[in-house]
């Protein structure tokens, strides 16, 4: 298999697990909630993404670069919308995730 396709397999792969959360962001952001979004599932997440974002600076693949990248955008934009949005002492007696 020659280098290009391979590359290109993984360009493929991260434009689309990449735009796999812009209908979430868009729901979060409009609906001024992230209320069913767990707070723990995208801490790991953003983790995640962040270190697959370094190893790909590290070994230079553009295509983890590129979708890590914006991926990290993605969902920082989510996180940053449960934490603005859906504060503990706006809900009374229901625990954070």
């Amino acid at each position: 298999m020659s280098a290009e396709l391979i590359e290109s397999t993984g360009l493929v792969a991260g434009f689309l697990t990449t735009l796999a959360y812009v209908p979430q962001v868009l729901k979060v952001w409009r609906s001024r909630t992230a209320r069913d979004i767990s707070l723990v599932m995208f801490l790991l997440m953003n983790i995640g993404i962040a270190l697959w974002l370094i190893y790909g600076l590290l070994i230079g693949s553009p295509g983890l670069i590129a979708a890590n990248l914006v991926t990290l955008c993605l969902t920082a934009a989510v996180l940053a919308a449960k934490l603005k949005f859906d504060r503990p002492f706006d809900r009374p007696g229901r625990p954070q995730d």
